[in-house]
């Protein structure tokens, strides 16, 4: 194998570990207060992001699924430029991103769908980590409660959402299997 060949394989996969370490880096420098240096790195790593799911127009793609591992450090870079939006009071940005990650994949692994609603309850990223950060993670059973008693005031943001729900759960319910028809 001449070393044009083990460029040509080598190289998407330094690509690919740049893209995973940038989201890392920038974890690593906002815990060291160095907010300047991180949201350089998370806008860079943005660009990359969105040059990688958008079409030629801009558009992003029907499906980003959580499941398909290349894609989750895209989401999570996604998902961090968003909060970082949010947090700089750019709620109509970060919101319209928020809903694109959330359509692209309604399974929702990265819990979207609770910072769409609190935007739309008008909370702030302050407040909002007040209320569910449990020392870096939130408790799924007080924020799917609170998640289910007030998303039911915006059926125009989450109607459609539960209504895939449903669909998932009755697709994949005991005894609806395609084995037992």
């Amino acid at each position: 194998m001449g070393l044009l060949s083990i460029d040509k394989k080598v190289k998407p996969l330094l690509i690919s570990c740049q893209e995973k370490s940038s989201i890392s880096l920038y974890g690593i420098l906002l815990e060291e207060n160095k907010t300047r240096e991180a949201e350089v790195i998370l806008d860079e790593a943005y660009r990359r992001a969105l040059a990688l799911i958008t079409d030629e127009k801009g558009d992003w793609p029907d499906s980003l699924p959580w499941g398909w591992l290349e894609n989750r450090h895209i989401i999570r870079t996604l998902v961090n430029k968003a909060v970082s939006l949010w947090d700089q009071g750019k709620t109509d940005e970060a919101l319209e991103m928020f809903r694109k990650l959330l359509r692209t994949n309604p399974s929702d692994n990265a819990g979207v769908r609770y910072y769409i609603l609190a935007i739309r309850l008008n909370m702030s990223l302050e407040k909002f980590e007040k209320k569910f950060d449990k020392g870096g993670f939130y408790l799924a059973t007080e924020i799917d409660r609170w998640f289910e008693e007030n998303s039911k005031k915006f059926p125009d943001e989450f109607e459609w959402w539960w209504e895939e729900v449903m669909k998932y759960e009755e697709d994949t319910s005991p005894g609806n299997s395609d084995d037992q028809k």
